[in-house]
């Protein structure tokens, strides 16, 4: 769980730009420790939180209310046992039920270590694509159109529906978010969205390449760019994105030498992974792009 003292400035962004409520959830772990769970209700289900790859939770008690909606106490073997009978599910780097999803990894880098990139083969790429006619610009609303352009056509090939230009748009709006675009001769061939976490740390959210041009190493490229901006303001670590156990894109990451960090998302109930939906891909990926295009922020929304 990514614990913060006080959430107040994160839930109002995180409201601002899903427009879905924030509750403040007791949770007393075995030990007698308490925090504030923040969770919201999606399509039934009670979730800590949702489009995030852990869950967070509020440390100061000042707010505690005994009328909660519910509360969460653990047991003895882990478990959490709910006040009342509901759909949940809360996401973090250990379970607290039977019913999980444990598909997902996380990476991160420590950006202390003077040898950051241990793959020396990792670091002659960044090396070849800085020397190639390649130019990456970071920044906010002015870089939108031209990172959507990239990041909605790769998640078309993919067969995932991407979000809107909107929620881009209220992402870049707050000053711990940042927007990267690689560029050739002018031509986005490559964007990224990197968040703070917390106050320690930066995570990689979105990332896409235009993969006619991953000769030029551009991913890697993307992902130099934004450990040098998290470093630059003082972070500890970067976090490169969660991704799918096994899959190509962990094979990748995986270059970079990082901790790898399992990922948990427990569940009240036997549930299915809506992401292991393989038909859906193919039958996306038969829409035409404009209208995958303009569909993909309807059902992006369901997509947790």
């Amino acid at each position: 769980m990514i614990e913060l003292t006080r959430a107040d400035n994160f839930i109002k962004e995180f409201e601002r730009m899903y427009s879905l409520k924030v509750h403040k959830i007791p949770l007393e772990y075995f030990d007698g420790r308490r925090v504030l769970l923040l969770m919201c209700k999606c399509s039934g289900v009670w979730i800590d939180l949702p489009y995030y790859s852990q869950g967070y939770a509020q440390t100061d008690l000042s707010d505690f209310d005994e009328k909660a909606p519910f509360k969460f106490v653990e047991s003895q073997d882990g478990n959490l046992f709910c006040s009342k009978d509901i759909k949940w599910q809360l996401r973090d780097t250990r379970a607290y039920s039977n019913h999980i999803y444990a598909d997902k990894l996380n990476f991160s880098l420590d950006l202390d270590n003077n040898q950051l990139i241990a793959n020396a083969n990792v670091r002659r790429k960044i090396r070849k694509a800085k020397a190639s006619n390649l130019k990456v610009v970071s920044g906010g609303k002015e870089l939108v159109k031209d990172f959507y352009k990239v990041y909605s056509q790769r998640m078309y090939e993919l067969g995932s529906p991407a979000c809107g230009k909107p929620l881009i748009r209220r992402f870049v709006k707050h000053k711990s978010n940042k927007i990267f675009v690689v560029y050739h001769n002018r031509l986005p061939i490559g964007g990224a969205t990197l968040s703070l976490r917390d106050i320690n740390s930066a995570e990689n959210v979105l990332f896409a390449t235009d993969i006619r041009y991953n000769h030029f190493y551009t991913s890697y490229l993307l992902h130099d760019a934004m450990i040098e901006y998290a470093r630059s303001i003082n972070m500890k670590s970067y976090w490169l994105g969660r991704s799918t156990r096994n899959s190509s894109v962990h094979l990748y990451k995986k270059h970079f030498r990082p901790t790898e960090v399992d990922l948990y998302w427990s569940n009240s109930h036997a549930t299915k992974n809506i992401r292991d939906n393989k038909l859906f891909r193919k039958l996306w990926r038969l829409l035409p792009f404009r209208l995958a295009t303009l569909l993909g922020p309807f059902a992006n929304r369901f997509v947790y």
